[in-house]
């Protein structure tokens, strides 16, 4: 049932003149002919048109993976063998570090080692020459002796401590003075490398936690400390970005097809990702096209969300490039045959269904056709006889009659005042179409780029093509949808 009410919203926005214009009697209202031109619709237009209604997300192709190598403190860098922009492989070398500073510290803590075991000898003599004193000593000066002795051995707890500090960290070094070469751990681009890094040197010794790569998921949480960052290849996903208005409609795991901007008909396939809800940005913007707030105010301010989809395949994708990303819901399944919105159908409850089209001396005739299947997920018909996707129809109403004269130029419709719009405030929220399993529709544009846009606005419409907010159809109140 969504999928039906945005495809006959499509109608109305995109028809202009002629879907546009008007409710259908019980559905969308009556349209009033003062005019003798009557506006008239290529059915390939219309099917056109009404297929591509649907919430799209503008997104861009970013690798699955980030590594981030880091440099281990204390150690410094020889030589890097990469430059930003290179394309690396798995185990390619990046850069090495330079052995002679490790062998220096290697040094220093040997000796620090050596002085430590001299220190604790050191002490084992003292504790047994004042357990030998203490034996002869007076009873006055037992308890200065006790002290003392206590001192000491709490002393030679400490120097063991240091001592197997020490030890590992000389280990630690050891195992660097054969380790002296940092490699790629996955096939990829480099995207930066911070040659700050490079300058710093904190005088550290090795520390345990240090890491020589991490890898992340998330591009936009990459770590202050990497050195140099790489990109993978071959496998990449598509990361968007959904108002909080809209962020309902982002469902993980639904089917979703990413559309190129520059070709739509080339298309992946893949499935709805997470959303990242813990880095939102605040937009404030007052070109939010067909969205309505609650508190009137257009000037709000409201968060985006980036979210992402994994692809089924990401062959022939390239990194950076801007896509559109659209719920997948059968658009591009198509039906053989010839289709139509039952809104453009009369009578179709009777065995002499008919459209309004555009006859060979361009006057309008009552066209009967032949209706073949129903789908009743989209409200179309087949039809089986009586019309091509060459044929141009109007938007039926009660009060079109046969040769009246057609154009098929929108303006020259509108000028013949033919139509009849009724604006937003002077109807009732109960007088517009209603599905009880829809919240609301919409056309999502917020003023980024990167939140949800409508499927028509592709960037082919000026501000001359976009539907006036302050009209919609008017409303027939005898039936009820």
């Amino acid at each position: 049932m969504k999928k039906r009410i945005l495809i006959l919203l499509g109608i109305l926005i995109i028809g202009g003149g002629a879907a546009g214009v008007c409710w259908k009697t019980g559905v969308f209202g009556q349209q009033e002919v003062s005019g003798d031109v009557i506006y008239v619709t290529l059915i390939s237009e219309i099917n056109g048109d009404a297929a591509g209604v649907s919430n799209r997300y503008a997104g861009t192709v970013e690798p699955q993976e980030t590594v981030e190598v880091e440099l281990e403190s204390g150690r410094s860098v020889k030589e890097v063998q990469v430059k930003t922009g290179d394309q690396v492989k798995k185990g390619q070398l990046l850069f090495e570090y330079d052995l002679s500073s490790i062998q220096d510290s290697l040094e220093e803590a040997q000796l620090e080692l050596d002085r430590l075991k001299n220190e604790e000898s050191s002490l084992n003599d003292q504790i047994a020459t004042l357990e030998k004193e203490k034996k002869q000593a007076s009873q006055d000066n037992q308890l200065s002796y006790t002290i003392e002795i206590e001192t000491n051995k709490m002393n030679l707890k400490k120097n063991e401590y240091n001592q197997k500090s020490k030890q590992a960290e000389i280990d630690k070094l050891q195992s660097a003075t054969g380790n002296t070469e940092v490699r790629s751990s996955i096939d990829g681009v480099i995207q930066k490398i911070d040659t700050s890094k490079l300058s710093t040197d904190d005088g550290d010794s090795l520390d345990d936690s240090a890491n020589d790569m991490s890898s992340s998921s998330d591009t936009g949480s990459g770590s202050s400390n990497a050195f140099i960052t790489i990109l993978s290849t071959g496998s990449y996903r598509v990361k968007g970005t959904v108002n909080e208005l809209n962020i309902q409609n982002i469902v993980e795991g639904e089917p979703v097809i990413v559309r190129s901007r520059v070709d739509s008909s080339q298309i992946w396939h893949g499935t709805m990702g997470t959303i990242d809800k813990d880095s939102a940005t605040t937009n404030s913007s007052s070109n939010s096209f067909g969205m309505m707030d609650a508190s009137g105010d257009s000037q709000t301010s409201s968060s985006t969300y980036p979210f992402y989809v994994n692809l089924d395949s990401s062959d022939g994708l390239m990194l950076g490039q801007h896509v559109y990303i659209e719920n997948d819901e059968g658009q591009e399944d198509q039906k053989a045959g010839l289709w139509l919105s039952e809104v453009y159908i009369s009578d179709t409850d009777t065995d002499q269904p008919y459209v309004w089209a555009m006859g060979k001396d361009k006057k309008l005739e009552k066209r009967s056709v032949i209706l073949g299947q129903y789908d009743e997920e989209l409200g179309e018909y087949e039809i089986a006889d009586g019309l091509t996707k060459d044929d141009y129809i109007a938007y039926p109403a009660e009060n079109l009659k046969e040769g009246m004269a057609t154009t098929k130029n929108r303006e020259e419709a509108v000028e013949s005042d033919n139509v009849d719009m009724e604006p937003v405030s002077d109807m009732s929220s109960d007088e517009l179409p209603a599905d009880d399993n829809m919240d609301s529709i919409d056309y999502g544009y917020d003023g980024t780029d990167d939140t949800m846009i409508s499927d028509y606005d592709t960037g082919d419409m000026t501000d001359g093509d976009l539907p006036d907010e302050d009209l919609v159809p008017i409303q027939d109140d005898t039936e009820a949808e």
